[in-house]
């Protein structure tokens, strides 16, 4: 019964680190993966657009390419009238705050990253203590099957502990390189965009 309770309680933590970790890996994944950016046809007539200096037609394709950041391209739209600092400003302040959307949540992931090795070591130093005590309650010869299941749960909750570690750490990188380059493409079309409106602005006055 005593064995049974050490068990549970050097792996009920673990178990409740790996359903958090799915649970995130999941909910993340779907959320950044809806994002989408510009297709390579859109991306080629908004770039086409800007060269030929046909900024209306550019904004009309990113308007309708429903990209995950088309809050900002609003944004880009609202402020087109306005001075450069003032428009990229805005833009910046978009971009951040859709960076912290897509964020959201991630350090969830870090920190289970984290707490399941701890956790692992836990169970190991507790499975130690199990057979050094089992070993001191026996008044024969040591059987080795007495402080194998001691052993075991050292060294199971152990690996527990690194595989979820493991997980969480490779599902954290690939989500955080979608985002990033989700975000350098945002950064890249709404930046050329307001250099664009701003070389038109100066032809205009000249």
């Amino acid at each position: 019964m005593l064995n049974d309770t050490w068990n549970i309680a050097t792996g009920a933590p673990l178990v409740l680190c790996s359903a958090f970790a799915v649970a995130l890996i999941f909910e993340r994944l779907f959320f950044v993966m809806r994002k989408r950016g510009l297709t390579k046809p859109d991306n080629k007539l908004i770039f086409t657009a800007l060269h030929e200096h046909k900024i209306k037609q550019a904004l009309e394709v990113l308007g309708k390419s429903n990209t995950g950041y088309q809050f900002v391209v609003d944004e880009l739209i609202h402020h087109k009238a306005s001075d450069k600092e003032v428009r990229d400003e805005a833009i910046k302040i978009m971009l951040v705050r859709y960076s912290n959307q897509l964020k959201r949540r991630l350090s969830g992931l870090t920190t289970i990253a984290s707490l399941a090795p701890m956790l692992g070591l836990l169970g190991t130093i507790v499975g130690l203590m199990r057979s050094f005590r089992d070993i001191g309650l026996s008044d024969g010869p040591v059987n080795p099957s007495i402080v194998a299941d001691g052993l075991w749960q050292a060294l199971s909750t152990t690996a527990a502990g690194m595989i979820i570690a493991v997980i969480c750490v490779l599902c954290h990188a690939l989500i955080q390189s979608r985002i990033r380059l989700h975000l350098t493409e945002a950064a890249d079309v709404l930046n050329h965009f307001s250099h664009c409106i701003h070389i038109e602005e100066e032809n205009q006055n000249d």
